[in-house]
């Protein structure tokens, strides 16, 4: 009896999985938008892939009959691996859950294995990365896909948004000076118009409408504008506003650091602090570009960014993390001063709120962000009632940007909204 009960414990503990220290699944109520549940999420992203090769500075958007597939890629900072699975949702324009059953959107059970993981390699912060190539919902529309632990939709590790358009209105568009005279000089006006054809629409102000985004940037996001002309008979709507409606601070390009490299200070770094527990990288000193004149010193990315590792060893999986110290000089204002770019999701948190302080050398912002090695661009964004949020980078008709115009139909007595247009251009045509 004894042999019996030390065989019957032998076999339960080749059954179990590895334990991994778990958080509650309390308050992880999902949330439709770009979001990480807890703090061991690093690096993530969505693209699209091709033949096997992530395009790097592509939005995650894919044309509904076209080959063209998504990817999820992202590190758990340890070294214990997680049992997860993935699921999707399908959303309405506005990002709100929409009432589809996942039959009427995909052709599978929607419950996901993520099976597709490698360890880091000789890194001072351990991390798994894992992938997954994202199955194409056969409607268009948003969507979320969502990942969590051991099968349960509760205990939610990160969400992101992706796209698919079915392409059937067309697009036109133009990038003009602001027609609000004081904001000629620091705003982006944009005018288009939409052909949407043969579909069947009854009130073209209620079952067409449109967003428009800025650098893929959703708090940018501007919806619910009016058609200021339709021609129903050529099924065709104008958006040509002389307000502000469709106006977009012009900004600055962006700010960017280089951590290709943990071995030597990149460009805008100042230096490179190895302990062998952890990296340190403090950048240069940034100072306000509030008052000065527009120039464009460089091609910037439109605030996006790369996981790259130039360094000798195993590519990407021996690519590691830093504590990358933002600094920048300034008196204190009135108002929360952030750290932001596409790298965080355009987030303004705690997490990237900087702190005003005086040590070491003279008053500035200061914070920390752990990143993984790459390319990274960013803008210092104020949150106040008294300073404009641009205050630290100016705002310029000049700048170049990137904007895409997305176009959605609901068609009479449907639930759901669909993704038929989308247009992707830049201020400034290269």
């Amino acid at each position: 009896m004894k042999n019996l009960t030390i065989i019957t414990i032998c076999f339960l503990l080749v059954q179990c999985e590895p334990i991994v220290p778990q958080q509650s699944v309390q308050n992880k109520k999902i949330i439709f938008d770009n979001y990480e549940y807890e703090n061991m999420v690093g690096f993530t992203n969505v693209l699209p892939i091709e033949n096997g090769q992530a395009k790097e500075l592509e939005n995650p958007i894919v044309t509904q009959n076209d080959s063209e597939q998504l990817i999820l890629t992202f590190d758990l900072l340890t070294d214990q691996f997680e049992n997860l699975s993935a699921k999707i949702y399908h959303c309405n324009k506005d990002w709100t859950q929409s009432r589809l059953r996942d039959m009427e959107f995909l052709n599978e059970i929607n419950n996901y294995r993520v099976t597709d993981f490698d360890y880091s390699v000789n890194t001072v912060q351990p991390y798994i990365n894992y992938r997954f190539q994202i199955p194409k919902p056969f409607l268009s529309g948003n969507y979320i896909v969502a990942v969590f632990r051991r099968a349960n939709p509760d205990d939610l590790i990160l969400t992101r948004k992706f796209m698919v358009v079915n392409p059937i209105a067309s697009i036109d568009h133009t990038v003009r000076i602001s027609t609000t005279i004081d904001k000629r000089e620091e705003n982006q006006q944009i005018e288009y118009g939409v052909r949407y054809g043969n579909l069947q629409v009854n009130s073209p102000i209620q079952d067409i409408s449109t967003v428009l985004l800025q650098n893929h940037n959703w708090r940018t996001a501007i919806r619910n504008v009016e058609p200021t002309l339709i021609r129903a008979n050529d099924g065709y709507v104008e958006y040509r506003h002389l307000d502000l409606k469709t106006n977009f601070y012009g900004w600055n390009e962006f700010r960017f650091a280089d951590l290709r490299t943990l071995s030597v200070a990149g460009r805008n770094v100042g230096r490179i602090t190895n302990t062998g527990t952890k990296i340190v990288a403090p950048l240069k000193l940034d100072g306000t570009r509030g008052n000065i004149t527009y120039t464009q010193n460089f091609q910037d990315i439109n605030g996006n960014f790369i996981v790259q590792n130039n360094d000798p060893g195993e590519g990407n999986l021996n690519a590691d993390y830093a504590q990358v110290v933002f600094n920048l000089k300034s008196e204190p204002i009135a108002g929360d001063v952030y750290v932001t770019g596409r790298f965080n999701n355009w987030r303004l948190t705690d997490k990237n709120r900087m702190r005003y302080t005086n040590d070491n050398g003279p008053g500035r912002y200061q914070t920390s962000l752990i990143l993984k090695q790459g390319y990274y661009e960013y803008l210092y964004f104020v949150q106040s009632e008294d300073v404009i949020p641009y205050h630290f980078e100016g705002s310029h008709l000049l700048t170049e940007n990137e904007y895409e115009i997305l176009v959605y139909y609901r068609k009479p007595g449907n639930i759901n909204d669909e993704l038929i247009g989308y247009k992707r251009f830049r201020s400034v045509e290269q």
